[in-house]
């Protein structure tokens, strides 16, 4: 397979232009280091216990299970769920992003790449790639959105906070408020890429206020104009712990435990402070 010829390389190489983080790798099995999510996820409690505690202490400065678990499924959703939701916004694709298709690439103990096995996406009968062997075709976009929500939350999310519950306990509640937090920012990156704003407010609607979600509920989003300038800006109904550690700048902008004016505030100083 011609990996940097391929449809899902392409869209996402091209994503990943306009913000790196909307990037994601596809790994070659021929290389040393990769492995399968599953093998972490699905079992092995102890190596996935270690990998979590060194984590949060080399990132965050901690030794408390709970933020520590906060710590690693913030960056595990980094890489998973922003290039997930850059494809699904500018491209109308989902990449199959299932923990059976997802591996990992280990150095000194340490997990320092997520890849894709497989490249392969669901798309709309109109993509350009259609007719590629690695693409499922939907009718609509509601069948692509329901792809999305399989394939991130029921095949891969539920399964990682289920095993990071089993071997460090951490608290379901954070974990799945992490989640939506990530789909939030990852939307809030992307406002500011897309023409169709529009459009993109209404995605992050769909995904975030659907009942039918473990999202519901967990945060809210809200356009805020200062100066000229917007943005989209999520407020969450939860916290990733970060403010009991030395890692952050006290409580995250949008922290349930900063009041709604002293957050919009803050948004509204990191509108006056882009180009």
């Amino acid at each position: 397979m011609d990996l940097p010829l391929h449809p899902l390389t392409k869209s996402l190489n091209e994503a990943g232009s306009l913000d790196s983080y909307l990037d994601m790798l596809l790994c070659d099995s021929n290389q040393d280091g990769w492995g399968a999510a599953t093998d972490l996820f699905n079992g092995d409690d102890a190596r996935l216990r270690c990998l979590v505690l060194r984590y949060g202490y080399e990132s965050w400065g901690t030794t408390n299970n709970r933020v520590a678990a906060s710590a690693f499924l913030v960056a595990y959703l980094t890489r998973v769920i922003y290039p997930v939701i850059g494809q699904y916004v500018l491209r109308r694709r989902v990449p199959k992003v299932t923990l059976d298709n997802l591996a990992l690439h280990s150095l000194k103990g340490r997990i320092d790449g997520t890849g894709l096995r497989r490249p392969q996406f669901a798309a709309l009968t109109n993509d350009s790639a259609a007719g590629h062997l690695d693409v499922e075709v939907v009718s609509n976009v509601q069948q692509l959105y329901l792809r999305l929500k399989e394939w991130v939350f029921g095949r891969n999310i539920e399964t990682v906070i289920e095993a990071l519950h089993r071997s460090v306990a951490a608290s379901l509640k954070v974990s799945w408020n992490a989640v939506a937090a990530a789909c939030a920012q990852a939307f809030h990156r992307l406002f500011y890429l897309v023409v169709d704003k529009n459009s993109l407010i209404r995605d992050a609607s769909t995904l975030l206020q659907d009942s039918s979600s473990p999202l519901y509920g967990q945060v809210s989003t809200e356009l805020i104009e200062h100066q000229g300038k917007a943005g989209l800006f999520g407020r969450r109904a939860g916290c990733c712990l970060i403010w009991r550690t030395s890692a952050g700048d006290g409580y995250c902008a949008n922290c349930i435990l900063r009041p709604k004016e002293e957050q919009t505030q803050r948004f509204q100083e990191m509108l006056a402070g882009m180009r």
